[in-house]
């Protein structure tokens, strides 16, 4: 029988394949698809200026913002949860750094990771929603670091049609179909001011709510997805 210090010490197997296969199917899918870009030259002329901005998103419409961003210094924040753990291994598959907190544990730890990398010439990325929602729902996470390093906030989504859209998850997490239509949208950067007050910051998350919300009917409209089919 094995001693319990080797069987503390042997590689969770789970915990490697599951990111894996994570990996190679988000990447197998998005090379079936036609993906429209949206905005991409709003990121692309900021990086070729050198200045950074924070990109956040609906947590719901990751999935093919993380095959859309290969290539490029991405840093994400990843919950401090076992599904944190998947999640930062398939990041890092995609060469994306990660940075871990979220709101509910480990945030202020989250946001100096993040601050670190950007140090760095990483971009901040941030679900907004997450990690648990409700769906939506901007956590205050984003505008505190757009206002603290007095970057803008670009926005950004996708949606794809035909797909799945889980609706028992929290996040309604809408996943493509091999061959289907695609569309990534970046949108304006958004700007805010310098107040750090906690009513200011509730403004400011409302004002991205908004943002986003009408980003992610431009993309669904841009596929022909309808979200009460």
């Amino acid at each position: 029988m094995p001693s319990l210090e080797k069987r503390r010490n042997r590689p969770d197997l789970a915990k490697v394949l599951i990111p894996f296969m994570m990996g190679t199917l988000l990447k197998g899918v998005a090379a079936t698809m036609r993906i429209r870009l949206e905005g991409m030259e709003r990121l692309d002329s900021m990086q070729v200026s050198g200045q950074l901005g924070v990109l956040a998103f609906f947590h719901g419409r990751m999935f093919l913002l993380m095959t859309s961003l290969r290539g490029r210094k991405v840093a994400g924040m990843v919950s401090l949860s076992r599904d944190g753990d998947a999640q930062a291994r398939t990041m890092r598959s995609f060469g994306y750094e990660v940075a871990r907190g979220s709101a509910s544990r480990g945030g202020v730890r989250g946001l100096i990771g993040l601050r670190r990398l950007m140090r760095q010439g990483y971009w901040p990325t941030l679900a907004v929603d997450g990690p648990k929602g409700p769906i939506h729902e901007v956590k205050p996470g984003a505008v505190y670091l757009a206002k603290k390093e007095k970057i803008p906030i670009l926005p950004m989504t996708a949606s794809a049609s035909p797909c799945r859209i889980l609706r028992k998850a929290w996040d309604h997490h809408l996943i493509p179909l091999p061959s289907s239509r695609g569309a990534v949208v970046i949108g304006e950067p958004v700007y805010f001011d310098d107040d750090m007050k906690e009513e200011a910051i509730a403004r400011d998350c409302g004002i991205m709510r908004d943002v986003l919300l009408g980003l992610q009917a431009r993309a669904d409209g841009m596929v022909g997805l309808r979200m009460e089919d």
